[in-house]
């Protein structure tokens, strides 16, 4: 029974700690999880690097796993990674629609429709932003409604449709001032601004940019101010008012602080200098541009193009051409980023794929190693059941054994008891025959001592009676007492022996064992003193008490 609990135990214990190490790993994915979404709106690139952390995602559980891969689409899409692939946000989508999880749904639905606008699927897009509309109004989250709308806008710009596109857009705005989303506002409203330039309604687009402009003032916001007053130099140098348009390039740039913005603005200010045929100052801005050693080969192109046509402009044909090669090397460039970023990408899953079959030999070999274990568990927890349940059956042989033998053992005793009562009267009628044949032995009466001997006779087999057998029938009746103490006290005589048997029987009184024993019955209390002396028995303490406990 206990080598079968310790065998139970163990196997609770295995099942236990399985369980706690599945339900830690959950947990610290959870934890990660949390953290990411925590910080993927601000911070997307350090939200992507911590859900890299996690591994083998497909291991998860159906709630984190599709946490996971909603989570980790946002932050790619926010650091402008490539999503085309992404396709498994379509089941994520519906695990949240089954689940009536509405914001997930409508964040799932929208970056479904991210999906198809990357893939240049415009008629999908469409639809999956409507779809993530009808999840999202079923809850009160503005800022998922203004994105929504953002996005519908910049498919409709994309297509030329720019009155829907200005309409959402301004949906967008209402939605991100309930929700005090302000950058998105701002960019919303430039939006708008862009909106209104190209569908040349100039002073529409001037209302909106210093809408934005204000936010931006009014918010501090340093990096949307750059942006907003780029886009509006770029609205003046269409409108051909270049003073304008240099001065605010300038304002953007004295409040940038990237390089790329930097370099972009310079090569903005460069475009007006070319269309005023300055060429020393488009030159200026152009070395500006490059002297930034940006990181960023799609800029740098655009500069040595638009260097290599204003060296051609001035019939500086080998200038324009080394500089038109060097335009030619940083397209090439512009490729192999996109390119190397495939390969990359390629590269990750490989990786990854290589990362997980090695993760899976090890689980198989874990779980070969749990199935002997659990087969070894098995066998032994049979083998005990089997020994238990042959032990509990000998148990129970044993316990009717000893059931029987208690009840023989009564049956016995009783028996005995009954023996004995029977021994005990024969010795007393013995006794009594031995007293009438001496008492008639003083009659002078033939008939009587005939009547003696025949009885005799009978009983004894012959004339006279017999201590041997009146001794027999009291050791019987004692079950062998007498024996032993003649063993145990060999200092006692013969007739000292007699008297000790006889006085043992309690039906015996002093005058029988004299008359019994050929002796007086002062001679009998005489030799029993006697005797109380030679076997150290206490003064008043009964024979038979004494022997028997003495003999034990």
């Amino acid at each position: 029974m206990t080598k079968l609990c310790v065998c139970i135990n163990y196997s609770v214990i295995l099942v236990l700690l399985l369980t706690i190490y599945s339900c830690s790993k959950q947990k610290g994915v959870r934890d990660v999880l949390v953290k990411a979404e925590n910080i993927v709106e601000q911070q997307p690139d350090s939200a992507l690097r911590l859900l890299n952390t996690i591994l083998f995602s497909e291991d998860l559980n159906k709630s984190l796993f599709n946490k996971y891969n909603l989570l980790l689409l946002q932050a790619k899409d926010k650091s402008d990674k490539d999503i085309t692939s992404d396709t498994v946000i379509f089941s994520v989508k519906d695990y949240y629609v089954r689940k009536k999880d509405y914001p997930n749904a409508a964040l799932a639905a929208f970056y479904c429709g991210r999906v198809w606008h990357e893939q240049n699927n415009a008629d999908k897009a469409f639809e999956a932003y409507k779809e993530a509309e009808k999840w999202a109004d079923k809850t009160d989250n503005n800022n998922l409604k203004g994105l929504l709308r953002g996005n519908l806008g910049i498919l409709y710009r994309e297509h030329s449709s720019y009155e829907r596109a200005i309409a959402v857009n301004k949906d967008a705005v209402e939605m991100y001032d309930k929700a005090k989303n302000y950058k998105n506002e701002i960019s919303s409203l430039r939006t708008i601004g862009d909106c209104f330039l190209l569908n040349n309604k100039i002073d529409s687009a001037f209302y909106y940019y210093n809408e934005s402009l204000k936010l931006t003032d009014s918010c501090n916001l340093p990096k949307l101010q750059s942006d907003v007053k780029e886009s509006m130099g770029v609205a003046y140098r269409e409108q051909g008012l270049f003073v304008q348009a240099k001065k605010l390039f300038n304002e953007a740039h004295v409040l940038s602080e990237d390089s790329v913005e930097q370099a972009r603005i310079w090569l903005n200010i460069a475009k007006i200098y070319v269309i005023e045929d300055n060429i020393d100052s488009v030159n200026f801005y152009l070395d500006k541009a490059l002297a930034l050693q940006i990181n960023k080969p799609w800029i740098i192109r655009s500069s040595y193009l638009l260097k290599s046509k204003i060296e051609e402009k001035n019939k500086k044909y080998l200038e324009a051409l080394n500089d038109y090669k060097e335009y030619y090397h940083y397209t090439e460039k512009v490729f192999d980023s996109e390119k190397n970023n495939k390969l990359l990408e390629l590269q990750e899953k490989y990786d990854y794929e290589k990362l997980k079959n090695s993760q899976n030999q090890v689980i198989i070999k874990h779980q070969k190693a749990l199935i002997i274990l659990s087969l070894v568990l098995l066998a032994a927890s049979i083998i005990i059941i089997a020994y238990y349940r042959k032990s509990a059956q000998n148990k129970r042989l044993l316990l009717k054994s000893e059931q029987e033998v208690e009840r023989l053992q009564k049956t016995a005793d009783h028996l005995s008891k009954k023996s004995h009562n029977v021994l005990h009267k024969l010795a007393g009628i013995l006794r009594k025959t031995a007293l009438v044949e001496i008492d008639f032995s003083n009659t002078e009466q033939v008939s009587e001592k005939k009547l003696v001997k025949k009885f005799y006779k009978i009983v004894y087999e012959q004339d006279k009676w017999d201590w041997n057998i009146l001794y027999l029938m009291m050791n019987d009746a004692q079950n062998g007492l007498y024996d032993k103490i003649r063993i145990k006290y060999p200092q006692l005589s013969e007739l000292e022996f007699r008297i000790c048997c006889l006085t043992c029987e309690t039906d015996f009184k002093d005058k029988e064992i004299g008359i019994i024993l050929g002796t007086t019955f002062q001679m009998v209390q005489r030799i029993r003193s006697d005797i109380r002396k030679k076997i150290g028995m206490a003064k008043g303490e009964g024979f038979l008490t004494f022997f028997k406990n003495s003999i034990q």
